[in-house]
């Protein structure tokens, strides 16, 4: 188990939750007086008593303990057959009535469902295009024959409109309204539409920027004037410019007074150029104790308009929990970014930095640099990244239980200076890349470390990774598996581990690899030094359950396996290790709060590692994949 890495994240999580699930005693209500002890509901299958409860007048008067008056209990009713008459039971029958016990009430609504109405839909004023026909019914999610539903057809309404005025139509005009034909249980949904003329695009102006931002700005436009008139053409130019993370506001207006040639404005305004995190926290992990320090500072328009520039500095202390020594920990990194670098959506990184890291066996220390291009190809989602790096990697403090013939298997006992190529292709197919609920992720990452590339190891590395997601009915069903290969003169920093909230979860961190076991100081510990084959699979499902105030809780069951071994030919994808467990989801505002129990299922051998441990238990923010 590893705590997680900033304290300050993890008491904004404590102090969301506690404020949710903090305890209340019972409604006050004055004595001698009646009051309302419950609601009820008799009758009701399609909606259950929560959902019937919302926005009734009576819960908040349960809720403080006073007593219910006719005028709201009558209020309520209504409301009650209101639920039921947007979800199409257009002939339900709702009648409410008083129990009392003492000075206790309580208020039974007796409901009679009656038979759910059909959806029919009517359109007209479309001059039976069927190309426009279909564009509507593509954007309604009822259809002929399904049940009705009026909450389906409400969120609906502006991708009504929408789908004809990205069509060309921008002065389309729409009267909508259900009309309930209650002898054919039918809720039939008319849509009368006015198209007016085929529109274009007339001239563009954009303002806020000058110079090379608003060159850019120009060259993210996905219209030019002439162009057929289309509201997903501005939709997907407002999208572009706010990837720029250049600009804290883009309004993009379309002038519908001019006939069927429609100008647009473009108005940016700027983000703030400068900008400071701060942080701090604990950690834990098999070895050492460690206290930890973040401090970021990030300036955008320099050198250039289109620059970026920041400094990201994560200094620590380190205890170990076997021998008491202190080792600090820091982490240096300066980053230079170009938007646009030769053609629109190309970003040029720079980056130089300096590690100085404790591991479980050892101590690695050295500077290292990288350039890299990234770039869409075809498509935004699509996209290609091409780098160099140079890394310089010394080493001290290791543990006596690597003797000198593994320190010089693993790399350990002389000086390492990588210099590598390097290259990922990425198709992103998500609809969301921190919540995803259905699409799919593809990634390639290849290596080539050469003394071409100014280092002293020549090695090939390749690892692919696929991730699926699809919602069945509000259970979102994940997958993803990643395999890794090193070939040649492998580097201890390239070297595999799995294990941990986001792989094997029947690991703890880093512990899933090839290990070392012996006594330190009278302990008995288990230090992984990593390998050169990996494969890391998990399969989950995760489901909303419920909501406790506005924090929503969520449910996990998943199934993870994995292995890491010294050589390629050791790796066996039918001989993994296998975990099955259980997990929570807290939705707060700092993201999910995620709770996960792992049970290894199988290789508890004294061959294996972390023999003795069949459980995992991991606390982190965000999915694990």
């Amino acid at each position: 188990m590893r705590a997680p890495t900033w304290l300050c994240a993890r008491l904004c999580v404590l102090s969301t939750i506690a404020a949710a699930i903090g305890c209340h005693g019972a409604p006050p209500h004055r004595p001698g007086e009646e009051y309302l002890s419950k609601l009820r509901f008799d009758g009701n299958h399609a909606i259950s008593d929560d959902d019937l409860k919302l926005g009734l007048a009576l819960e908040r008067t349960e809720k403080r303990g006073g007593a219910p008056d006719p005028y709201s209990i009558q209020l309520d009713t209504e409301r009650v057959r209101g639920h039921y008459a947007r979800r199409g039971y257009l002939d339900v029958d709702v009648r409410s009535s008083v129990e009392r016990a003492g000075l206790a009430e309580t208020v039974v609504f007796k409901i009679e469902e009656g038979v759910r109405a059909k959806t029919k839909v009517d359109i007209q004023g479309l001059d039976k295009n069927k190309d426009l026909e279909k564009k509507v019914r593509d954007a309604l999610p009822l259809h002929d024959g399904d049940p009705f539903d009026y909450d389906k057809y409400d969120l609906a309404k502006p991708a009504l409109l929408d789908s004809i005025e990205d069509a060309g139509y921008a002065h389309v005009k729409l009267d909508a309204e259900i009309i309930a034909d209650r002898p054919n249980h039918r809720a039939v949904i008319q849509l009368v539409y006015d198209t007016g003329p085929i529109c274009r695009f007339g001239e563009v102006q954009v303002e806020g920027v000058n110079g090379q931002l608003a060159k850019a700005v120009d060259e993210r436009e996905d219209f030019v004037p002439g162009d057929r008139y289309s509201t997903a053409a501005i939709l997907t130019t407002q999208r572009a410019l706010y990837g720029m993370n250049r600009f804290s506001t883009v309004r993009i207006t379309p002038d519908k007074s001019g006939g069927d040639i429609i100008p647009v404005t473009i108005t940016v305004a700027t983000a703030a150029a400068h900008q400071t995190t701060l942080g701090g926290g604990f950690g834990l992990d098999p070895l050492t104790y460690e206290v930890r320090l973040r401090a970021g500072y990030t300036v955008t328009g320099w050198p250039g308009p289109l620059w970026a520039s920041g400094v990201d500095l994560r200094p620590a202390y380190a205890l170990s929990r076997t021998d008491s020594a202190y080792e600090p920990r820091i982490r240096a990194l300066a980053t230079m970014q170009r938007t646009d670098f030769v053609n629109p959506f190309v970003i040029a990184q720079v980056e130089a930095g300096y590690n100085y890291l404790v591991v479980e066996g050892y101590t690695t220390y050295g500077p290292l640099a990288r350039l890299g291009l990234t770039t869409p190809l075809i498509t935004q989602k699509l996209k290609l990244r091409v780098g160099w790096r140079m890394q310089y990697d010394a080493f001290r403090n290791v543990s006596p239980l690597l003797d000198a013939a593994l320190q010089h298997a693993v790399g350990l006992d002389s000086k390492q200076l990588i210099g590598a190529y390097e290259q990922t292709v990425s198709f992103d197919l998500r609809d969301n890349p921190l919540e995803t609920t259905h699409g799919a992720y593809l990634e390639a990452r290849f290596t080539e470390g050469t003394k071409a590339a100014g280092g002293a190891l020549d090695f090939l590395e390749a690892v692919p990774e696929i991730r699926l997601y699809y919602n069945l009915r509000g259970t979102v069903l994940a997958a993803r598996t990643r395999v890794g290969v090193i070939s040649g003169h492998v580097p201890v920093s390239e070297r595999y581990y799995a294990g941990g909230a986001s792989s094997q979860r029947g690991f703890g961190e880093r512990q899933l690899a090839p290990t070392v076991s012996g006594i330190v100081n009278g302990n008995l510990i288990a230090i992984p030094f990593g390998g050169s084959a990996m494969i890391d699979s998990s399969i989950e499902a995760r489901r909303l359950l419920g909501h406790i105030k506005s924090i929503g809780v969520g449910g996990v069951v998943f199934l993870d396996a994995g292995d890491v071994t010294q050589t390629i030919a050791e790796l066996d994808p039918f001989h993994l290790h296998y975990a099955a467990g259980l997990g929570l989801r807290l939705l707060t505002i700092v993201g999910a709060v995620r709770f996960d129990l792992g049970y290894r299922l199988n290789r508890t051998t004294a061959e294996d590692p972390e023999p003795t441990g069949r459980y995992a238990f991991h606390l982190s923010l965000g999915e694990a994949f």
